[in-house]
């Protein structure tokens, strides 16, 4: 069972609309949904929001309104050990332009590059800036990671442990990402 403080948003939350926003956003199904969207780097309404219009519809649309679902949000996510990773980051959807992103505590984020002469070639480091990457070849910025999941099936990256090991004493891990084979 989740429990909720309103803070700035008691009367709202006190209100019909918000009684019914956090029975939604509590239900097993939608938590899974907020769990599924951080455990791939995205804001976690993104995981939702197909659904809160299907429900809530027009009053969803209003400003105080989105506040207080990513304020109940926030609250949920944390509740299940999430932490805030990034606030504000752009979305391009409807209801929301802007939302929270989250993260596990112990995930550690990572840069990959890729080689400009054989994009199958990676480089992860642990830094988008200054990066230390292998001198043999023209580098271009390629993505940002932290799932455990994001580093298994898009690089290969099985240990993160030893991911984060290696990235310390080298600077970098090279990893080879091969093509996937297609269904005919």
């Amino acid at each position: 069972m989740f429990a909720y403080n309103p803070e700035k948003f008691a009367s709202l939350y006190a209100s019909d609309l918000g009684l019914r926003l956090w029975a939604f956003l509590t239900r097993p199904e939608n938590v899974a949904r907020l769990e599924t969207a951080s455990e791939l780097s995205k804001p976690a309404v993104e995981g939702i929001e197909e659904q809160l219009l299907a429900v809530f519809r027009e009053e969803v649309l209003v400003d105080r309104v989105k506040q207080m679902v990513g304020h109940m949000v926030r609250q949920i996510l944390e509740q299940q050990g999430w932490v805030l990773d990034q606030a504000d980051v752009k979305v391009q959807s409807v209801p929301f332009s802007k939302a929270a992103r989250y993260r596990r505590p112990d995930w550690v984020t990572f840069h990959a590059f890729r080689n400009t002469s054989d994009p199958r070639d990676v480089a992860i480091t642990d830094r988008r800036q200054n990066a230390v990457l292998p001198a043999d070849a023209r580098w271009t910025y390629y993505a940002t990671f932290a799932s455990p999941l994001k580093a298994a099936v898009a690089f290969g990256v099985g240990d993160i442990r030893q991911l984060r090991q290696t990235v310390h004493a080298d600077g970098f891990k090279r990893v080879r990402v091969e093509r996937m084979l297609r269904r005919a």
